[in-house]
């Protein structure tokens, strides 16, 4: 009988985003408890598995240093998260992986540990994504996304459909309960926001 192989993800950092409540700045690169936020979710994501993609449109040579930048297709370029998840599947694919593991980068407050149960979660039923949620909000863009999903994620892109948790439910999203995790979730995304 033939065992069969365990299923692997690959890590995607999301640093895409244009900034706009950060006054134009590049929110990863912003620093939070003395050092950028991308540098903290990129530890958490390699704590659990590598290698690092990084969905990126500018400061590449900073990206670079974190891991593998990949920047948004011509066709989808500013089309928001769900380009720069679309582009991590793609490559993901190109690379042999199963599924990347997502995390945006202004969420520096996240741990390994959350991504480690959403990985197992995952192993239980790989043909579908697995997203967090916490206090009856789901979060979709922590979470877990098979690299079968990319032509999925391309049509509803190509119908200017750009709503995250739109794409999550159609592909049959899972949800984890995280209800120990509430802090992991907290965007910085404004400058106020880097205070807490």
């Amino acid at each position: 009988m033939i065992k069969a192989q365990p299923k692997n993800a690959c890590s995607l950092l999301l640093a895409g985003g244009a900034g706009t409540r950060m006054n134009g700045q590049d929110k990863g690169l912003i620093h939070w408890c003395e050092r950028p936020m991308a540098h903290w979710v990129a530890d958490a994501l390699r704590a659990i598995s590598s290698p690092l993609l990084i969905s990126a449109n500018r400061s590449l040579e900073e990206y670079r240093l974190l891991g593998h930048v990949l920047e948004d297709s011509v066709e989808f370029k500013g089309q928001g998260p769900l380009a720069g998840l679309l582009a991590g599947l793609t490559e993901a694919q190109k690379r042999g992986f199963d599924a990347v593991l997502v995390c945006p980068c202004d969420t520096p407050g996240i741990q390994p540990e959350l991504f480690r149960r959403l990985f197992t979660a995952w192993r239980e039923q790989p043909d579908l994504p697995v997203i967090a949620q916490c206090d009856g909000r789901a979060h979709p863009l922590h979470g877990i996304y098979p690299v079968s999903l990319a032509g999925l994620l391309e049509n509803q892109l190509r119908n200017d459909n750009r709503r995250v948790m739109v794409f999550a439910e159609i592909a049959g999203a899972k949800t984890l309960n995280c209800l120990d995790a509430a802090d992991s979730f907290k965007n910085r995304n404004r400058p106020e926001d880097l205070l807490s």
